[in-house]
């Protein structure tokens, strides 16, 4: 079977990130609260930050 997933670095970066703590809270869009900040990924970039 092919691999189908794309941007393997930024999926690296969010397991990371989960790792450390952060939590999904939205799964479409993927959006991840790490340290009261909102992160949203579009596009495949982990963009934006609010406070949550």
């Amino acid at each position: 079977m092919k691999e189908q997933r794309t941007f393997h670095a930024l999926r690296a970066h969010i397991d990371q990130l989960l790792k450390e703590g952060a939590r999904i809270v939205s799964r479409e869009p993927l959006t991840l609260q790490v340290s009261g900040h909102l992160y949203r990924v579009r596009h495949g970039m982990l963009i934006g930050h609010t406070a949550a």
